[in-house]
């Protein structure tokens, strides 16, 4: 046993049962810290489905021959075989990047003590009043399933109590790192630019929209909601976000836990001073860009995107955008046979409620809207907002339509039933069809009746007018006065 007034160096880390290990630091020399450079000119490529690129500027010092520094603050999400290194400037004299390591790093004491095994560490024993008692040196031997083995003076010590202190080197790394080795024809100041693709860095759009109840308009905001689960930080980053999905070869890097709700921090992304809602009337994003097949969607100031957050930013906002109600039900299949569709007994069915509006300038849209839920609030007769219903925006360019089934309609209701059928031939059928339609509202509404057929179809009579919109669907349009019922009847004839 010998005793020895060394410190423990960095962290401890408490690991199998009560023993510990400290020396956990980050590995760098004082020559390895003044060559590592700090990140500038961050760029962020953000993709819709857990997927982004990282672009980066490193500042190093090198000296003349070989180099060998480290390149921390990377994604732990990273994919290795995406890196891109080069240096920036057109002289003849940069340096060349000779090899790269990715080490992941320890998240764990019990998988730091295994970088140690077959290395000299100590253990430090504490008395009653928290002082070091004594400190033993050894060899650690074994570490796994529970047990360490300290080889010590020609002895082996299972499970010793104790803190495992271990001196901090090179090959040990606790935090993501590029290891780079480049060859430089003199010594230089040079950056190093870094580029990669990695997972945990996603992005989704929502909408919100609030209907006016004294006109056919709603207001409409369109929101970003950036998450980050890359294990690291981007200051003063510039981004730009995608909608489309390329093609991709990402590795799957299980190494960070999913996100979960309940610890999600939410805030706005940060600006140089503000949050990015500019400050009560700024632009957050700049004009939509076309970027190949897809479309970016550039955030106008550089932007803080903090790990383990949802960062969420304002992509739009428009006031009065112009819609058109529509109120449409569907009646059971019709068939030929009796065993098929209606009954002779009503049927009551659901009308269902959906908006259709346009992508343009006109309203205070007009850029290219990326895929994304819509929830929609009205305004009830006291001023309280109500939620309507929800649906999905997909991608829409701009000037195109946007149509968006909410919800079934309380007091807009059918019934139906077959009045009678006749067989006027050996293959040859007519049916007769009542559909009431009911309106409770204080309004008039136009509701079509899209009716889905069977068989060789037509119809031979109608109280109301109808179109053949395919081989198999008929549709009626008709108006329901406020508070009123209106009656469609029709007699279809099939053929078999």
């Amino acid at each position: 046993m010998t005793r020895s007034t060394g410190s423990a160096l960095a962290i401890t880390v408490v690991v199998l049962q009560a023993l510990t290990i400290a020396g956990c630091g980050y590995p760098t020399s004082a020559e390895a810290e003044d060559r590592t450079g700090s990140r500038k000119s961050v760029e962020l490529t953000i993709y819709a489905q857990d997927f982004a690129m990282v672009k980066e500027s490193r500042p190093e010092v090198l000296g003349k021959g070989t180099n060998s520094f480290a390149v921390t603050d990377v994604s732990r999400q990273m994919d290795p075989q995406s890196v891109l290194l080069r240096w920036s400037g057109d002289t003849d004299a940069l340096p060349e990047i000779v090899s790269q390591v990715y080490d992941l790093g320890v998240t764990e004491g019990d998988a730091l003590l295994k970088r140690y095994l077959g290395k000299n560490v100590e253990v430090v024993r504490y008395g009653q009043d928290g002082k070091e008692a004594e400190r033993q040196s050894g060899k650690l031997m074994v570490q796994g399933n529970g047990d360490t083995v300290l080889q010590s003076d020609g002895k082996f010590y299972v499970r010793p109590e104790g803190t495992i202190v271990a001196a901090a080197t090179a090959d040990v790394v606790t935090i993501p790192q590029l290891r780079v080795q480049a060859e430089s024809p003199a010594k230089q100041a040079a950056d190093l630019e870094v580029a990669y693709l990695t997972r945990g860095l996603s992005w989704s759009a929502d909408y919100v929209a609030t209907l006016d109840p004294k006109s056919d308009k709603l207001a409409l905001e369109c929101w970003a909601t950036v998450v980050n689960q890359t294990g690291i930080d981007y200051p003063d980053a510039k981004v730009a976000l995608v909608a489309g999905s390329p093609n991709r070869a990402v590795v799957p890097m299980a190494t960070v836990p999913a996100l979960t709700l309940p610890g999600r921090r939410q805030g706005f992304m940060d600006g140089s001073s503000k949050n990015m809602m500019g400050g009560g009337g700024g632009r957050a994003f700049g004009d939509a860009e076309t970027s190949g097949e897809f479309h970016l969607y550039p955030i106008v100031k550089p932007t803080v995107i903090r790990q383990e957050q949802m960062n969420r930013l304002k992509m739009l906002g428009a006031k009065s955008v112009e819609i058109k109600r529509d109120y449409s039900t569907r009646p059971p299949r019709l068939d030929p046979y009796d065993y098929y569709g209606y009954s002779g007994s009503l049927q009551k069915g659901s009308v269902q409620v959906a908006l259709t509006f346009f992508n343009r300038s006109l309203d205070g849209l007009g850029m290219p809207l990326p895929h994304g839920a819509l929830r929609i609030y009205e305004s009830d007769s006291s001023g309280s907002l109500r939620y309507a219903g929800a649906a999905s925006i997909s991608d829409t360019p701009k000037d195109q339509k946007i149509n968006v089934t909410l919800a079934r309609a309380f007091d807009i209701f059918t019934q139906s039933r077959v009045l009678k059928t006749e067989k006027i031939g050996k293959r040859t059928v007519r049916r007769h069809i009542e559909i009431v339609l009911h309106n409770e509202k204080a309004t008039s509404v136009d509701v079509r009746v899209v009716q889905l057929f069977g068989g060789q179809w037509k119809i031979v009579s109608e109280s109301h007018p109808h179109a053949k919109l395919d081989a198999s669907n008929g549709q009626w349009k008709v108006n329901i006065p406020a508070g009123k019922e209106t009656v469609l009847t029709y007699v279809a004839e099939f053929k078999w």
